[in-house]
C-alpha cells in the first residue's frame, strides 16, 4: 500500500491546507519543465505527487485510505494488498482531471509559473497519450444530479489531404462572407490582447517562494490577483497568467509578469 503521507512529506494528522501547501511545493519542484534533461524521472515523481494529492486532498478518499491504513477493512473480502482502498492510480487521475474546476485551478497555478498543464500535457503524462477523460454533470430543475459516462477526446490526426480540404473550406467561407455581405474577415491578433507588467519581489520572496497580491489595470477595471511565486525564481522570469490580459470581442489575452528582484 502506497504511503501517500510520506510522498507529500506531511504527518497523517496534517490539515487539508498543509496537504495542499505541500503538494504545491513538490509539484513545482518536480514538474518536468523545471527538470530539463531529467524529464522522464521528473514525470514519474510528478505523477506520484499528484496521485497522493488526489487521495489526501479529497476528504472521502482520505478517510477511506486512513481506515485502510489502520487495517479496519482487513478480512472483509477486499483485496488484501489494498486492504479496502480500491482506487487504482488511473482511477485517481480520472477523478482528479474529470473535475473541470480542479483542472482550471491546477492549470492556473502552473501557468502562473510558466509551466505546462494543458490537455496535451495531461494526456501524455497521466494517460500515456490514450485520451484525456472527462466527466460531465447536469442538474436540471427539479431533478437530482446525474452522472454521464466518461468520454475520451480523440487523438486522431487528419492526413495532408484532409488538412488541405479544411484550408480550402475556410478560404471559401471567407470569400463568401466578403462577396455576399461585404464583410472582411480579419483574425484578432492574440498578442495584441496580452499585457506585460513588472512584478517586483524581494530577495527573500525569490528564494523562498510563496504568494503575493498584485493590482493592475485591465482596461477600465482594477484587478487584484494572488500570484504564486515559484521557489528560487530568477530575475527576468516571465510568469504567465492565462486569460487575465485584455478582453476584446469576448476574447482574452494573457497577463505576463516580468519578475524583478529588488536590491
Amino acid at each position: 500500500m502506497k504511503e501517500y503521507y510520506q510522498i507529500l512529506g506531511v504527518p497523517d494528522n496534517a490539515s487539508q491546507e498543509d496537504i495542499k501547501r505541500a503538494f504545491r511545493k513538490l509539484a513545482f519542484k518536480h514538474h518536468p519543465d523545471t527538470n530539463p534533461g531529467r524529464e522522464r524521472q521528473a514525470e514519474e515523481k510528478f505523477k506520484e505527487i499528484n496521485e497522493a494529492y488526489g487521495v489526501l486532498g479529497d476528504k472521502g478518499k482520505r478517510q477511506q485510505y486512513d481506515f485502510a491504513r489502520k487495517g479496519q477493512f482487513a478480512g472483509v473480502g477486499y483485496d488484501s494488498g489494498y486492504k479496502g482502498f480500491q482506487y487504482s492510480q488511473q482511477d485517481i487521475f480520472r477523478d482528479i482531471f474529470s473535475n473541470q474546476a480542479t483542472v482550471d485551478e491546477l492549470n492556473r497555478m502552473f501557468s502562473q509559473a510558466g509551466l505546462r498543464f494543458d490537455q496535451d500535457f495531461l494526456n501524455r503524462v497521466f494517460f500515456q497519450g490514450g485520451g484525456f477523460a472527462f466527466q460531465f454533470y447536469t442538474s436540471p430543475a427539479g431533478a437530482s444530479q446525474s452522472t454521464y459516462p466518461y468520454t475520451e477526446v480523440s487523438t486522431y490526426k487528419p492526413n495532408w489531404f484532409e488538412r488541405l480540404l479544411s484550408k480550402i473550406a475556410i478560404k471559401v467561407g471567407r470569400y463568401a462572407l466578403r462577396k455576399l455581405l461585404g464583410f472582411k474577415y480579419e483574425p484578432l491578433a492574440k498578442q495584441n490582447l496580452d499585457q506585460h507588467i513588472d512584478f517586483e519581489i524581494s530577495p527573500a520572496e525569490a528564494i523562498a517562494g510563496g504568494e503575493k497580491k498584485i493590482t493592475y489595470k485591465r482596461g477600465k477595471q482594477t484587478k487584484r490577483l494572488m500570484v504564486d511565486i515559484p521557489k528560487g525564481v530568477k530575475p527576468g522570469t516571465k510568469i504567465r497568467l492565462k486569460g487575465m490580459g485584455i478582453i476584446e470581442n469576448k476574447k482574452a489575452g494573457d497577463l505576463y509578469l516580468h519578475v524583478k528582484v529588488k536590491g
